[in-house]
């Protein structure tokens, strides 16, 4: 294979000559950044039912985890020989996956 010097020159022109750079218009630029005026336009209504539901979640991440009154009771119970449990029922529960 021959290498012909004259292409050789012309291909390494063309490889260091700079890229022709088009000319973008400011307007251009402004309007491609700011945003549209259907985006300003844009807004999240919520259903009454998405209203309710986050006003619930409030409510339970505002309760205590442990319900310290009825805690206090059951330890009075066991204490003082009161508390009987129901082995049955609860199997019962178990079983049908109310527990």
């Amino acid at each position: 294979m021959r290498i012909d010097p004259d292409k050789l020159s012309r291909v390494g022109r063309k490889a260091t000559e700079p890229a022709q750079a088009s000319a973008v218009k400011p307007t251009e630029v402004e309007a491609a950044t700011s945003p549209s005026a259907a985006a300003q336009a844009d807004q999240v209504v919520l259903s009454q039912q998405a209203a309710e539901i986050q006003m619930a979640k409030e409510a339970v991440a505002a309760m205590p985890e442990v319900r310290q009154e009825k805690v206090a009771a059951i330890k009075k119970r066991i204490e003082e020989g009161t508390y009987q449990i129901d082995p049955e029922a609860i199997a019962d529960k178990i079983i049908s996956g109310t527990a």
